[in-house]
């Protein structure tokens, strides 16, 4: 049966009725007449057979239709006819076995010469698959003939292969790849150490403490029964429904969470961390696992939950999270959470208690039931629910919990609310970090000794909340910052980094970057005063690359004292032009600013953001005859597991002492120092700074306002006793309808109180 590219001549004419065997009938269903030649139909699937009689030559395609066909070099014995010398006359024939569930083709050697081989292995016969290669006699042999079978799978089955092989292949990446990453996690035994006793923070009396809770030591429960019967079932229902049979990792949670991320456009919505991976994070979070929202913490705070997977048991792994979660308020683990805010053991905790607690771990600082009990109520109800769905609880026991009245530990209540200097008491811990490094700052068992003076705390406080009820609403400004700064020793005396800490504990004084408008000139004046350019030299008032003139000085020129008091802008470009834009970068840097800065008029003019604290530092610079000390909250850190006499911490011994540690940097010249504290004296003599002077010391500064009111500044210092002050006025988001005049105005009501 001859098929080169088109079935046999004897095939069935248009008029010719179906044949009635069973071969026939197939060929007459597989085929159709197009012009007086019968074709085959082009949507039925036909295996094929590719013949190539040496490499140099074209294929020759046979469309396989019937059961069985000849190879060969005999053109009257053959269906398929391939003209080589080394093919016999009858070669090999290839027959269709249908005794398969899929009927499939086998190729035969029919006592050929040369034989069949597939690679250089010779064959009597041999099933086809999909592009099987088969040589006709010996394939070192150029004249060897070859065939190739085509009958590729249909797609959805070779959808479903490449889709398993695709599978199979990332799968087996990553399991490589966390091969490799959990040969670099840290070993789990013994465990990292962990906060394992109390920071006491001391204000700079030594006498008041900072920290806001009577929870002296944090100790930990030996067993997991100790957290009593709701405890580890609310946890489990909150954050770990599979905990018990996950691996430290649940792919179906890690799926979910990526299809709702996707669908979310980009906004993180959901995450994935099983229990074992919080611990791991809690565990190894700042010397392996990372801090950052990123891919990169991910994958390796699941390699970590893996390893401890296999390091520990899931009861182990339980208490070890029971014992170390945050709970809010410095406060880790749920035996000292039931003591800060039940006053109780965790074991005689309630059901509603318990959950209450629970609900706690998504956000301890936000759903706080000393902050915020409806918030906490909410997410006790939404874990009672979860508890009845699995089973943990009955309906009625979740209804009886949700019907419970909360008796909260009042007495810690009122005491954590009415805590002093809360911003100040957050950056203690971040100024902690920087010091002993991460590690042993997490330890505990320290005492740290502040410069915290309680009498400015206070008064700062205050006038920050007076500014904001009296001229708020009408100005426009919602939030503030207030720092001081002794600029002898660059201690930290007081830090208010907000209006209402409960509101809001992001510490706008040590964190935020706003823009430090005209109080940046600083930079600029000293760079030029540093250049040899004299303080009296003046300056056009004219126009100049965009910036209007001067809007007290006319269309003359005045000098750099006149310049930097009224604050024009015009003149401040032409100084930082003739001192050079660069040599203005190198001062700011020089003075303790570390953002980054763009050497462009937009600079000059206080168009990038800065820090409000290092603001400080670089006026107090100026005031302490140029020399730089990094402004610091601590004064001293005492080992309290390392005393002679644990009674009294004047034996313990000494970690850090500031005085030691922070020398003070020449960073400017004394002489470029006095003439800008010269130019300063003028902006609250004459300028735009009057509204800070005050009756008990001799005030210089430099006030600040950027476009639209945006920020508004004032740093400035009480020479008499070395203060130096910055103040910050605005929003988070937004403009304001003022001007630095209020920041002054803020800074002097504030210095009157707090040098009296």
């Amino acid at each position: 049966m001859k098929s080169p590219k088109s079935p046999p001549p004897s095939s069935p004419s248009p008029q010719a009725k179906p044949p009635k065997s069973k071969l026939m009938t197939q060929i007459y269903q597989m085929t159709q007449v197009v012009n007086g030649v019968l074709k085959i139909n082009p949507k039925e699937r036909v295996p094929k057979l590719e013949v190539r009689r040496s490499q140099k030559d074209k294929p020759e395609i046979y469309d396989l239709v019937g059961d069985r066909y000849v190879l060969g070099r005999s053109t009257s014995k053959c269906d398929i006819v391939v003209q080589t010398p080394l093919v016999s006359q009858v070669h090999a024939q290839l027959v269709r076995d249908r005794s398969q569930k899929k009927a499939q083709f086998i190729l035969q050697d029919q006592d050929s010469t040369n034989g069949i081989y597939r690679q250089k292995q010779r064959l009597k016969s041999v099933p086809l698959r999909h592009k099987m290669k088969i040589t006709l006699g010996p394939p070192e042999l150029a004249e060897a003939a070859t065939i190739c079978y085509i009958d590729p799978p249909p797609w959805y089955i070779r959808t479903v292969q490449y889709t398993g092989i695709g599978i199979g292949a990332i799968a087996g990446i990553i399991v490589l790849a966390i091969g490799y990453e959990l040969g670099r996690v840290p070993d789990l035994k013994p465990l990292p150490v962990t906060q394992q006793g109390p920071v006491e923070v001391l204000a700079g009396d030594g006498i008041k403490r900072l920290d806001p809770t009577d929870i002296a030591n944090h100790t930990e429960y030996a067993t997991i029964a100790e957290f009593g019967q709701f405890i580890p079932k609310a946890v489990i229902a909150s954050e770990d429904t599979s905990f018990y049979w996950n691996i430290g990792v649940d792919p179906v949670g890690v799926a979910r969470a990526l299809v709702t991320n996707v669908r979310s456009r980009g906004e993180r919505l959901e995450g994935a961390s099983t229990i074992t991976q919080q611990l791991a994070r809690n565990l190894l979070g700042k010397t392996y696992v990372g801090q950052e929202d990123s891919a990169g913490r991910k994958w390796r705070e699941a390699a970590a939950a893996i390893k401890l997977t296999f390091t520990y048991n899931k009861d182990e792994i339980m208490r070890l999270y029971l014992n170390r979660a945050y709970t809010g308020y410095g406060v880790y683990g749920f035996k000292d959470a039931a003591k800060l805010y039940f006053g109780k053991e965790a074991s005689e905790l309630d059901l509603s208690e318990s959950a209450t607690l629970v609900g706690l771990l998504p956000s301890p600082e936000n759903i706080n039931p000393f902050k915020n009990k409806k918030t906490a109520l909410e997410y006790r109800d939404r874990i009672l629910n979860r508890m009845a769905e699995l089973g943990m609880i009955t309906d009625k026991d979740a209804d009886r919990a949700r019907r419970s009245v909360l008796n909260l530990n009042e007495a810690a209540k009122t005491k954590l609310q009415g805590s002093v200097a809360p911003y100040y008491y957050s950056y203690v811990f971040d100024e902690l970090q920087d010091l002993l490094g991460d590690n042993f700052a997490r330890e505990g068992n320290l005492i740290v000794e502040t410069n915290l003076d309680l009498t400015m705390q206070k008064a700062s406080d205050q006038a920050l909340r007076e500014a904001v009820d009296r001229d708020g609403a009408s100005v426009g400004f919602s939030q503030g910052a207030i720092v001081t700064v002794n600029a002898k020793d660059g201690s930290l005396l007081s830090m208010t980094g907000g209006v209402d800490y409960q509101a809001s504990q992001f510490n706008r004084a040590a964190q935020a970057l706003r823009q430090p408008g005209s109080t940046f000139k600083l930079f600029s004046y000293a760079a030029a005063v540093d250049r040899g350019i004299s303080a009296n030299t003046t300056f056009s008032c004219s126009p100049h690359s965009g910036i209007i003139g001067c809007h007290n000085g006319g269309s003359g020129a005045i000098d750099m004292y006149r310049g930097f008091a009224l604050s024009e802008n015009v003149v401040a470009v032409r100084v930082a032009e003739n001192a050079g834009l660069g040599n203005v970068v190198k001062m700011a840097k020089n003075l303790g600013i570390t953002a980054k800065l763009d050497e462009s008029s937009n600079m000059v003019l206080g168009g990038n953001e800065v820090k409000i604290l290092e603001m400080a530092g670089a006026y107090a610079t100026v005031v302490n005859e140029g020399k730089y000390i990094k402004p610091h909250a601590i004064k001293r850190i005492l080992d309290s597991a390392d005393c002679k006499n644990p009674k009294d911490r004047q034996t313990c011994r000494v970690i850090f002492e500031a005085s030691n540690f922070l020398k003070p940097r020449q960073a400017i010249d004394a002489g470029v120092a006095s003439t800008m504290l010269d130019m300063m004296r003028g902006v609250v003599q004459y300028g735009t700074g009057r509204s800070a002077a005050i009756p008990q010391d001799t005030v210089v500064g430099k006030t600040g306002t950027t476009d639209e009111g945006r920020d508004l500044w004032f740093v400035g210092a009480a020479l008499k006793r070395n203060l130096v002050t910055a103040v910050w006025l605005g929003n988070d988001e937004g403009v304001t309808r003022g001007s630095s005049a209020i920041a002054a105005q803020v800074w002097g009501d504030y210095m009157r109180q707090a040098v009296r």
